[in-house]
């Protein structure tokens, strides 16, 4: 079964940012905390994030400004 397309954007980031499998596991698990947290993305009723809501999450991760 191919991987959801929440799990595409977030592998695309991934790459966009060059980050190895450890890096992409720790960025999964602060997505998560984030929306727990309460800092949840505008794309659905979820709160899942959207790409540059994503793109936006890897620059906090990395603390790129």
């Amino acid at each position: 079964m191919p991987p959801k397309r929440d799990i595409k954007q977030i592998n695309a980031i991934a790459k966009e940012f060059k980050m190895e499998e450890p890096a992409r596991k720790a960025f999964g698990e602060f997505l998560e905390a984030e929306k727990a947290a309460g800092y949840r993305g505008s794309k659905n009723e979820r709160g899942d994030f959207t790409y540059q809501e994503l793109r936006q999450k890897a620059r906090e991760f990395f603390g790129i400004e």
